[in-house]
């Protein structure tokens, strides 16, 4: 049967969280044999592959760290026709394979949907609340963002465009958006969700991490740079 979606997960040292994210997956109610898990590893030293062995339909050792390079050779193995990129640390909605499948239409290339915290922080949650109240009006407006915690892309279009830019190490999400919104439609999908982990968030600070935010969506806007540094929090 061919595939229609390749989910790719790109991990590091995801003993922890990885399980819950796989499991959402295989909850779908899309049939299995419609979809592939590809998980791009970057030499974890703990548990991380061993869990997932039994699960996924494809592991890959990326030979250079980095969640960009590991989607993008993720993408050029994958087989489905829509690339569904999840961070391990992120759970989808039972019917988000369902739903987001009937969104492609012609002309559609990718999109996003509403994104809400793991973890029960009120003020992760009022965050987040925020963040998609914000990124509708910008796909209102003809400005999508898709995080990569969850984002999906037409394979097609994705690697006709060249994948996420390697050189940014921060907001190449951001970027790969504006690209894709010019050579179709983006999408906001409602009726699904995914839910992520606040790690970063928590540690770094919440002020301080949307100060980064900001900080790298204006530099990649104005500039095409990022951040040199954005070390991993585990």
């Amino acid at each position: 049967m061919r595939k229609i979606f390749s989910v790719i997960i790109p991990t590091y040292n995801e003993e922890k969280y990885l399980p819950s994210c796989l499991k959402s997956i295989l909850s779908q109610t899309f049939s299995r044999e419609s979809y592939e898990i590809i998980l791009v590893d970057g030499f974890s030293e703990d548990g991380t592959v061993k869990l997932a062995e039994e699960v996924v339909d494809r592991i890959i050792v990326a030979e250079r760290r980095g969640p960009g390079n590991a989607r993008n050779i993720g993408s050029k193995m994958a087989k489905g026709r829509i690339l569904l990129f999840l961070d391990a640390d992120t759970i989808i909605t039972s019917n988000f394979m369902e739903n987001v499948h009937s969104k492609f239409v012609p002309g559609v290339v990718g999109g996003t949907c509403n994104i809400y915290p793991l973890e029960a922080d009120p003020r992760a949650l009022a965050l987040y609340k925020l963040i998609n109240i914000l990124y509708k009006f910008l796909y209102l407006v003809g400005l999508p963002h898709a995080q990569t915690k969850c984002c999906f892309y037409l394979r097609r279009a994705f690697l006709d465009a060249g994948g996420f830019n390697e050189n940014l190490r921060v907001a190449e999400d951001q970027e790969l958006a504006w690209r894709m919104s010019k050579k179709g439609r983006m999408v906001y999908v409602n009726g699904v969700a995914a839910y992520s982990s606040m790690r970063r968030e928590k540690t770094k600070g919440y002020v301080a991490t949307v100060i980064d935010w900001v900080k790298n969506y204006l530099m990649v806007a104005l500039i095409r740079r990022s951040q040199d540094i954005w070390e991993p929090i585990r």
